[in-house]
């Protein structure tokens, strides 16, 4: 079945017109960590917190050991990333898109990090796939053991499962940040935000990679539409509340009250579906289903 194609100017009016100022803290170099460290530590109010050296050997070497697998964080988002996990300094955090696991390892080294308990699960991802990318020779999660030999039991892979899942692995505002890499078709980063958002306590943030990825690689076909997605984009640039953009990865922080999403959630939902393969009008639903579970 052919996805539905349009003109990404056609929606204009209803993204980017988020009033709220974004921050821009990209750290493009291993050099840049320390200086990009400080500067995000400064805009999460964490003024006194400075990097470690072994943050950035860390990141080396698993981006080292890692296969290049489809999707994966490039430099610029695992700089970002760890940083942004090493300031807040989560007990926990929740992933949504496993994929190889390469960002699930890279979560859990920055948390166990500053951790004493080298045991204590700190990942729990989850995918809606059991198989990577379709290879039945590779599940999902398939890196983690390489990349995290002596802590690949603090990652928990939770597949084939959508990201409803998260009520059976979290409390209502227990967690301090959760990440969101996965289908990046509108609306489902909408929908994975929203099914998190419950559990994601007031003013805890939610990180989302490709939040430039419409923009980056869309370019105009002989049809005149676009074959790319901006899910994501459309999701950051249009949240109301607090933000930071770290190039092609950002985090938008939660509001104290939950219902105020709803607004910005109503708008984006109006945008054209980009989803292939599934039912819109079931999406629709889900998507309705969480504004309930807002108020």
């Amino acid at each position: 079945m052919r996805l539905r194609r349009f003109r990404p100017a056609a929606s204009k009016s209803l993204v980017n017109n988020s009033k709220i100022d974004c921050p821009v803290c990209e750290i493009s170099s291993y050099q840049d960590y320390a200086s990009g460290y400080h500067r995000l530590a400064v805009l999460l109010d964490h003024p006194g917190k400075e990097a470690a050296a072994s943050d950035v050997e860390s990141i080396h070497r698993l981006l080292v050991q890692r296969d290049n697998p489809i999707g994966s964080l490039a430099l610029s988002d695992c700089l970002f990333l760890t940083a942004f996990v090493r300031i807040i300094g989560p007990r926990r955090i929740v992933e949504i898109g496993t994929g190889s696991g390469f960002s699930a390892a890279l979560l859990a080294l920055a948390i166990q990090s500053q951790r004493a308990d080298r045991h204590a699960v700190t990942v729990d991802t989850i995918d809606t796939n059991a198989e990577y990318f379709g290879n039945e020779n590779l599940n999902v999660g398939f890196q983690i053991q390489c990349l995290l030999p002596d802590l690949s039991n603090t990652v928990r892979v939770h597949a084939p499962r959508e990201s409803d899942f998260i009520t059976n692995l979290a409390k209502p505002d227990e967690l301090e940040i959760a990440f969101v890499d996965a289908d990046h078709q509108h609306p489902r980063p909408l929908l994975d935000v929203l099914r998190l958002a419950p559990y994601v306590r007031g003013g805890g943030w939610i990180l989302l990679h490709d939040i430039r990825l419409g923009s980056m690689s869309g370019s105009e076909n002989a049809e005149g539409s676009y074959d790319v997605c901006f899910g994501a984009e459309w999701l950051f640039n249009s949240w109301p509340f607090r933000k930071i953009a770290g190039g092609n990865i950002g985090a938008i922080q939660l509001p104290p009250e939950r219902k105020q999403i709803l607004p910005m959630a109503r708008k984006l939902l109006r945008l054209p579906f980009e989803v292939r393969n599934q039912r819109p009008r079931h999406l629709r639903s889900e998507v309705r289903k969480c504004f309930a579970q807002l108020r």
